[in-house]
């Protein structure tokens, strides 16, 4: 293991206080180093096959095997937002190493999955974005019907219930650190119902924020987010255009690949499916009322739209540690809020805390926005989770 250098350490002795939010400095930032050198890893494309809902869906990850591992009884497990893949872990748009390359290479087992219908057969996206639909099975093509009718069917539980079947046929029975990008966030909040015999200990967080039920009563209380309902039927698809309105555009010299035109053709066919239904936007916004219109329109039960409301079980909470990082300029994880305790990733962490969790911290990193981990020193937020790791935060 490295030594840890002044920052590193200044960066520690701020874990081990109680004051939940630890800024950097950018000159801090900069010096955090890794906590090992770098080692051989393998990756393999993994998939599973599971029931729910009246179908069948295939999902698809990778997992990230280190020649020798740092914690052989430990993994990491990767959800992505709403419009990617697993493939933005991977490699980043100027073709650095991606977050879960990173980690591999640091010695940790990692498990970056795609949700149902984001990732295309070959890796391949041949329909352009404007007429794309997501491609739920493997071997075989839908008709249009079903596809649509999936749409309205693939709920946040189908989307875990793959992942819980990825875990239990690649991670053996591994401790799970997990993250959530975006709409990833609340998914790693909840693997811990379907992770099995694996016990997920930790949060690891970069623009994650909390549980989509924290999330509605966080804009309830706050007013920091506007409300949006989505129909049922609706599918969003992503443009540089749409990019732009959202706020995710960060200083040039930290994306090395260019603006945001340059960023979607990297991404088009083979990085981000750059597609999100309107039911997976309504569950992650919590919009309830929106929401009601799906038990009608598919028949299934109003639990399986709403069940991931519900506030996680408390016992687990009580297990965990949370360490939550943002960028200062991630709009809605951040700037959004006009006093501190308004902003989500506060609001979130206070709610971890007042859940009884064994620790919970935010690291608030200068500069960077929502897509922070693609950008220039990408990997060096991958080395404040390990640092907290290798200090005794997760356990």
């Amino acid at each position: 293991m490295n030594e840890a250098n002044g920052a590193v350490r200044a960066y520690l002795d701020g874990l081990a206080g109680d004051d939940i939010p630890l800024r950097l400095s950018w000159e801090q930032w900069l010096d955090i180093g890794p906590p090992h050198d770098e080692a051989p890893f393998e990756i393999r494309e993994v998939t599973a096959r599971f029931a729910r809902n009246g179908y069948d869906w295939d999902i698809h990850g990778r997992f990230y095997t280190p020649e020798t591992a740092a914690d052989p009884g430990l993994a990491f497990v990767f959800f992505h937002g709403g419009a990617d893949s697993e493939m933005v872990f991977d490699q980043t748009p100027d073709h650095r190493p991606g977050p879960a390359r990173v980690l591999a290479a640091q010695g940790h087992h990692v498990l970056t999955i795609s949700y149902p219908g984001h990732y295309p057969p070959g890796n391949h996206w041949a329909v352009p974005i404007s007429t794309r639909q997501p491609i739920y099975l493997f071997d075989r093509a839908l008709p249009e019907d079903e596809v649509l009718d999936r749409n309205e069917k693939c709920t946040f539980n189908v989307i875990l219930e793959g992942a819980g079947a990825l875990v239990a046929e690649n991670l053996g029975g591994r401790d799970i650190i997990a993250w959530g990008h975006s709409t990833g966030g609340p998914m790693a909040a909840a693997l811990h119902r379907f992770a099995g015999e694996n016990r997920v200990i930790g949060l690891v967080g970069w623009g994650s924020g909390g549980p989509d039920g924290w999330r509605k009563q966080w804009r309830e209380a706050t007013g920091a987010e506007g409300y949006t309902e989505y129909p049922v039927g609706h599918v969003s698809r992503r443009s540089p255009d749409t990019y732009r309105a959202s706020g995710y555009e960060d200083p040039a010299d930290l994306c090395p690949w260019g603006g945001p035109e340059e960023l979607f053709q990297w991404a088009e066919s083979a990085h981000r499916s750059q597609i999100k239904t309107g039911l997976c936007d309504n569950q992650h916004r919590g919009m309830v009322d929106a929401l009601e219109a799906w038990p009608r329109a598919t028949g299934l039960p109003r639990e399986e739209f709403f069940d991931h409301l519900v506030d996680p079980d408390p016992d687990w909470l009580r297990s965990i540690a949370v360490l939550l990082l943002v960028g200062d300029n991630d709009k809605g994880h951040w700037v959004a809020g006009e006093t501190l305790a308004d902003k989500r990733e506060i609001f979130m962490a206070d709610k971890y805390r007042a859940a009884g969790v064994k620790r919970c911290h935010v690291v608030l990193v200068p500069r960077y926005g929502h897509f922070g981990f693609m950008e220039l020193h990408n990997e060096k937020f991958v080395y404040l989770w390990l640092w907290a790791l290798n200090n005794g935060y997760f356990y």
